[in-house]
């Protein structure tokens, strides 16, 4: 997790205040093909919605981190039994999706 927040700049800082559009975070989506397990507000084939990740993390101060981290190195356990694969997503890319991803907690 500290490589990841070290790449993205993250020291501590739960999210950036800058609005992620929701047209970029769905390309954002398409693009690592996320929607094979999650979709933006129901349960994809084999995660939870987006909406709920954000939920779930709407009050933690390390959830841009822990999603990063999750991103790219992949999770076991928060959401069941299926485990999520790494991806490999450029800085730039991971902290636009992760910004939006918490964004959609509304």
């Amino acid at each position: 997790m500290v490589g990841v927040a070290i790449m993205l700049g993250l020291g501590g800082v739960t999210r950036s205040g800058e609005p992620v559009d929701f047209s970029v975070g769905k390309g954002l989506l398409d693009k690592y093909r996320c929607q094979s397990c999650h979709q933006p507000y129901e349960a994809g084939n084999a995660g939870p919605s987006l909406h709920a990740i954000a939920q779930k993390y709407a009050d933690d101060p390390h959830a841009r981190e822990d999603l990063a981290d999750a991103v790219v190195n992949g999770s076991a356990g928060a959401w069941g039994d299926v485990a999520m694969t790494g991806y490999d997503v450029p800085p730039s890319d991971l902290h636009q999706l992760v910004d939006w991803i918490l964004s959609l907690q509304h």
